[in-house]
Parts: C-alpha cells; sequence; structure tokens
C-alpha cells in the first residue's frame, strides 16, 4: 500500500498526518506526506516521501495576514488564500494517487484530494481532527463570533442554518473549485461542507468522550480518539526546560498556536499575571520578537516543546483553543484556560468547559488580571481531580493507531469488484451535489 498523506495548515493540522505516516511506514507500508514545504525536514527525518503542497513563501504569507484569526474575516481569507492552489494541488496528488496500491488520507480543507478520489476512483479517507467542523442541528457546534445554531432550534431552522452556511462557502470557493471541476469533466458542488468529507470513510480523530456521536453526522464517520503523535521530532524536551518546571512549583504554559505571528499582547499580559499570582510560566513561541525584551526569572521562553512531555510538567495551561493543544492539555490531565481566536477554537473551548476541566475567556477578557483570576478558580483541588479522570478516559487508545487500522481496511477493500463503483456526483449523504 502506498498512503499518501494530505494536509495542509501548522503544526495541529499537520503532526496527526505526520504521526500517522509514522505508524504506517512502521507497518511495512510507502508513505508520502504531501504538506506546506516547511515539514519537508521532518518527514525525511523519520522516513516519509514527500511533497510540498504549497511553498514556504507561500505558508508565509498566510500567517502574516491578521485576518487568519479574525473569528469572521477568517474564512475569507483562507479561501481567497487556498483557492488559487485547487488546480495545482489537484496536478500533484493525482501524480500520486494514480495507479494500483494507493490510499489517500486528506484534511478536509485540501478541496484538491476529493477532486483525485472521484476523478481517478482513488480510495479515500477525510481527516477529521475536530468535532466543530460537522454541521448538526441536535448538537450544534459552537460557532466564532457569536453566530451558534442555538440547542433549542427545530430542525426546520437548522436546516435553513447549515444551508446558509453551505451558501457562504459556495460564495467563498465556488468559482475556482468548480471550474477545477469542469477542467476534469465533472458537475459542480453547490453544498460544499457537505462534499468535502470522503463518502468512503472519515475518521474522527477524537473520542466519544470529548464528542458524543450525534444522529445527523455522517454515517461514514468513525471515531478513533486522539492521536498521540506531538511532533518531537525524536527530540526530547529540553533539559534547561525540564529542569526549569522541576525546580519549583508546577509552572503555566502559555501558547497561541504555533502559527501566530501577532501575540505581543498575549504575552505582556502572560508574564504580568505570572508576576500578579506569584507563578512560575513556560511562553511558547517559534517567534521571540513577540516576547517582552527582559523575562523575569520565573518566566522562560521556549520555542518547540513536545507537548505530552511538557504538559504533564505543568499546572496549568493557557491557549487559544486549538485541537492539538486541547488533546494534549486533556491527556495530561492538567486545567485548561482558553482564549478563543476562531475556526474551531470556540467549539473545543466549549467542550472542555462542559468536561469540567477548563474555562474559557471572551474577546475582552485578556488582562493580567483576567487570566490571573481565572487561573486562581481554575487551579484547585477539585478541578485537577476532575481532570486526572478525564485524562483516564481519553487516554484509554491512540487514535492514530485505529486510523492506521481503518486506512489498511480501506485500501484492502479498494481491491475487491466494489471498487469499481462511481461516486462522482453524490455527496456524504447520498443525495446529488
Amino acid at each position: 500500500m502506498h498512503a499518501i498523506l494530505a494536509t495542509l495548515g501548522t503544526d495541529g493540522d499537520v503532526f496527526p498526518h505526520v504521526g500517522l505516516g509514522v505508524k504506517l511506514r512502521a507497518r511495512g507500508h510507502q508513505v508520502t506526506l504531501a504538506a506546506p514545504e516547511t515539514y519537508r525536514a521532518l518527514a525525511v527525518g523519520l522516513g516519509l516521501g514527500f511533497r510540498p503542497l504549497v511553498s514556504a513563501e507561500e505558508v508565509g504569507r498566510m500567517l502574516a495576514d491578521p485576518d487568519l484569526w479574525h473569528p469572521l474575516r477568517s474564512g475569507r481569507m483562507m479561501a481567497r488564500w487556498g483557492s488559487e492552489f485547487i488546480a495545482r494541488q489537484y496536478d500533484l496528488l493525482a501524480d500520486l494517487a494514480g495507479g494500483s496500491g494507493r490510499v489517500l488520507v486528506a484534511n478536509p480543507g485540501v478541496l484538491a484530494a476529493r477532486l483525485a478520489q472521484e476523478k481517478l476512483a482513488c480510495p479515500t479517507a477525510t481527516l477529521l481532527l475536530q468535532p466543530g467542523l460537522l454541521p448538526s442541528t441536535m448538537a450544534p457546534p459552537e460557532m466564532p463570533a457569536g453566530l451558534t445554531l442555538p440547542r433549542w432550534a427545530p430542525r426546520s431552522l437548522g436546516e435553513l442554518y447549515w444551508a446558509a452556511v453551505d451558501a457562504a462557502g459556495y460564495l467563498l470557493v465556488a468559482r475556482p473549485l468548480n471550474k477545477a471541476r469542469a477542467a476534469l469533466g465533472l458537475p459542480p458542488v453547490r453544498r460544499l461542507f457537505r462534499w468535502w468529507l470522503s463518502p468512503e470513510l472519515v475518521v474522527g480523530l477524537f473520542p466519544d468522550c470529548y464528542a458524543a456521536r450525534q444522529p445527523d453526522w455522517p454515517a461514514q464517520l468513525r471515531l478513533a480518539g486522539f492521536g498521540r503523535y506531538d511532533g518531537d521530532r525524536g527530540v526530547d524536551l529540553a533539559d534547561d526546560i525540564r529542569t526549569f518546571c522541576r525546580s519549583g512549583s508546577a509552572p503555566v504554559a502559555f501558547t497561541l498556536g504555533t502559527g501566530m505571528t501577532h501575540a505581543a499582547g498575549f504575552f505582556r499580559a502572560a508574564v504580568a499575571a505570572c508576576e500578579l499570582r506569584g507563578a512560575r510560566g513556560v511562553l511558547l513561541t517559534k517567534y521571540p520578537h513577540q516576547l517582552p525584551a527582559r523575562l523575569p526569572p520565573g518566566v522562560r521562553h521556549c520555542s518547540f516543546a513536545p507537548f505530552r512531555q511538557l504538559l504533564p510538567l505543568c499546572g496549568a495551561v493557557v491557549h487559544h483553543g486549538g485541537i492539538g493543544t486541547t488533546a494534549a492539555a486533556l491527556c495530561a490531565g492538567i486545567p485548561q484556560l482558553i482564549l478563543p481566536l476562531a475556526w474551531d477554537q470556540p467549539d473545543n473551548a466549549e467542550r472542555v468547559r462542559r468536561l469540567g476541566v477548563g474555562a474559557r475567556l471572551g474577546p475582552r477578557q485578556r488582562t493580567a488580571g483576567h487570566l490571573a483570576r481565572a487561573l486562581a478558580r481554575l487551579m484547585t483541588t477539585e478541578v485537577r481531580a476532575r481532570c486526572r479522570v478525564v485524562a483516564a478516559r481519553v487516554g484509554e487508545v491512540d487514535g492514530l493507531d485505529v486510523a492506521a487500522d481503518w486506512v489498511e481496511e480501506l485500501a484492502a477493500r479498494s481491491v475487491t469488484p466494489a471498487r469499481g463503483r462511481d461516486t462522482r456526483g453524490t455527496d456524504p449523504g447520498g443525495e446529488p451535489n
């Protein structure tokens, strides 16, 4: 089997695909990672093939745009950025996925993967990292900017709501997507967020206790559990950070994600919050220019740390609500204070709150005082005990092992006579696009 793992984004989006690739490679399969150029060295160092979906310059242009983290403008910004690559990425994936014994595993945002699935009949699985991308009337995900469908909404209103979401997606990407489809002889897509999930298999890389399966979720969705790979690149936690964490009270980790380049205000507030509480802190960012010129003795900067080594040494984590950080903190059994910005972050924050292992702050609650008071409410014996209970539940299995089993099953099914069925022109619900 040759597995082609296609994804865009930053560490939280890419590492699960890399981790799955490591699992499949260990089972004797050929693996190619199709991802941003910035992950080439990581893939090659792990023995994976690599093809770039976007260049380092294109990644830099995306990360430099402040709209990337705006609750409303982020979707338009990413659609504008990513739409220009659809045809080019299809050519790359078609080159990789042609022939027998190939299977595609793709982030739903890589629209070119669905084109390859339809045009080439290549068996394809969607790797879904977060439940916040699943349309549901029965358990609506928390949406940015307060645009959440009320849980009391009747089914008819819910259907109108999700049709409006699809209409927004259509306005943002329909023209370049359907232009690429027309060039391939494929019919146009109208309901983007029904179409972008593979009708063959969707692997939910989260457990049922984090997001209980809903009757109106896609029938082809299977929940594997959280994956345990966090991109350690074979390197342990830096000795100085490990020593710092163990040399006094457990520090608070602060991060807004590996893609955030506009967090100077956040890190100033983090340092001040530590001083207000008499707490120690670890500031995580690849961009040290965002940090205060001088850090107090009880605060350290770390450019990269494997979360599954760092977070168990911490007393809490303050973060943006990305699914990678959220899952790692749940598995580590520590309280979380989440400051959601956009995308799936509000939904992850709400799920953590409902589990009783964290809290969220609104966009006007980001001062040092807000952080210090919220951390005081979270870093209690009762919350820590609840965190340990949840950690035992979410850490029962490595979702990447389960996902690897299902990818192998999908590849095996593709060599049966059923492989010849034509899935073009249908969405995951079996209805015409």
